[in-house]
């Protein structure tokens, strides 16, 4: 029963032309009547000036939104609003169609389309969900049948149970990620093959959940877009991690390891932080990639040695192959594996390495760190082979004999440190607080200068 002194705005779809000769008509009126999208009921609106017409709130926001039968609802995996049609898909299928949409029905109902910009993110924040998450827990419970071994064993990896070590801890973080609330993962997962070892198709066919649940990119952490767009999948593919610079490996290992990201999204006006719900895996076909040691132990770099066994894998998990048509037949099997993976979740499994692994993990990075032309020389000229004749020496005296400028005894000098960390040569402390390294002396025949 409407309240005394309530005003009550009721409106119904007319073109624009029709729109305004109407306006002018009833200028004068406390109700202005329109048919609502072939809908006989009457849009009420509570908020409105002495002119009657509609104030630029929510509630009149909410109130076209829900004449419409449409459901507002926050994307936590993409951080963005949605609004949500009677069967549950989103209006125009994308921000663009959206908006259209949510701008039709404000200007159908005279309301300043400005509060889709002012109001939707805080109307559709009252009701969150993830879609990974709705989509793992409506639907059967756990059949009990164990799918992830077998599903780790289709990718082809040099050492089988290593990668079994590694890749079990990253899937239990993919779910964690989904309920954790504070959630941190320092694993990073690196298959490592040719290029038509189809490690991209392994990893899209056991992340293709829901539409637009994982992508593959490259990522500038210094680019918001990028941030962004990294940040609004489930499960992301680094790809292309050897063309890195050592610059952005540097950015890019602190981006891995944060617990939140900032950033703006469609009809936002300030930027959202958006807790870190995104599990990442990277693809390479060569070596040398990890361009900072110090850094590498976020990595574990998987070796394959032949290409992923996709007959089985879509078997597993439900997918069928046509000559290049891709088609999920039965996506109840892709849903089985990740129950059985948030079976494990539930247990109290971990989604961090255990000792032993990560130990291993470094003496299989090393092999695809690039050290730098220092590292490579030294090892080349002075450690490829058996010599007696050794001398204690500084960075900037090993430029010297190399021809090299003394701005490169930084880089030497970097070199050589990590060496000595590795155990290949001898260092101690001199005078006035100076490293000396120990290094077999050759003959000048095997000098050369370092390429720059």
């Amino acid at each position: 029963m409407r309240q005394r002194n309530e005003t009550i705005f009721e409106c119904e779809l007319l073109t624009y032309d029709q729109q305004d000769q109407k306006n002018n008509k009833q200028q004068d009126k406390n109700v202005v009547f329109a048919k609502v999208m072939d809908k006989s009921e009457q849009l009420t609106l509570p908020d409105l000036l002495p002119n009657s017409r509609p104030m630029r709130t929510s509630r009149n926001l909410h109130a076209i939104i829900l004449h419409n039968n449409w459901i507002p609802r926050f994307n936590q995996m993409t951080a963005e609003p949605e609004v949500a049609n009677s069967d549950n898909q989103r209006l125009g299928l994308s921000d663009a169609g959206q908006r259209s949409a949510l701008v039709d029905a404000c200007q159908h109902a005279h309301l300043s389309d400005r509060a889709i910009d002012d109001h939707l993110t805080a109307i559709c924040e009252q009701h969150s969900y993830h879609p990974v998450r709705s989509w793992l827990e409506n639907g059967m419970p756990w059949d009990g049948k164990l799918r992830v071994d077998k599903v780790i064993a289709t990718l082809g990896a040099v050492n089988p149970r290593y990668a079994a070590q590694v890749i079990y801890p990253w899937l239990i973080g993919c779910i964690a990620a989904l309920y954790e609330p504070n959630w941190i993962s320092k694993l990073v997962p690196v298959l490592a093959g040719g290029q038509s070892f189809k490690k991209s198709a392994w990893i899209r066919h056991i992340a293709t959940v829901v539409p637009g649940s994982t992508l593959d990119c490259s990522i500038n952490p210094d680019v918001p877009d990028d941030v962004r767009r990294a940040v609004s999948a489930w499960v992301v593919e680094l790809a292309e991690l050897e063309s890195t610079t050592r610059h952005e490996a540097g950015s890019l290992k602190a981006f891995l390891t944060r617990d939140h990201d900032r950033f703006r999204v469609p009809y936002g006006r300030n930027f959202t932080v958006k807790r870190r719900q995104t599990s990442f895996i990277g693809t390479v076909n060569g070596t040398g990639f990890l361009r900072d040691a110090t850094g590498s132990s976020r990595f574990a770099v998987i070796e394959l040695a032949s290409p992923a066994n996709m007959d089985a894998l879509n078997e597993i998990l439900g997918w069928s192959w046509d000559e290049g048509r891709v088609r999920h037949t039965e996506p109840e099997r892709l849903r089985q594996f990740w129950l059985e993976v948030k079976a494990k979740y539930d247990d109290g499994a971990s989604w961090y390495l255990d000792e032993t692994t990560v130990i291993q993990a470094a003496s299989i990075n090393d092999a695809h760190t690039d050290k730098g032309t220092w590292y490579d020389l030294i090892c080349h000229h002075y450690l490829s082979g058996e010599n007696n004749n050794t001398k204690w020496i500084i960075a900037s005296e090993l430029c010297k004999l190399h021809g090299e400028k003394a701005n490169m005894a930084a880089s030497c000098g970097k070199a050589l440190k990590m060496l000595a960390s590795e155990g290949k040569i001898q260092s101690k402390k001199g005078r006035a607080n100076q490293t000396l390294y120990c290094l077999p002396m050759i003959g000048t025949n095997r000098i050369d200068k370092v390429t720059k």
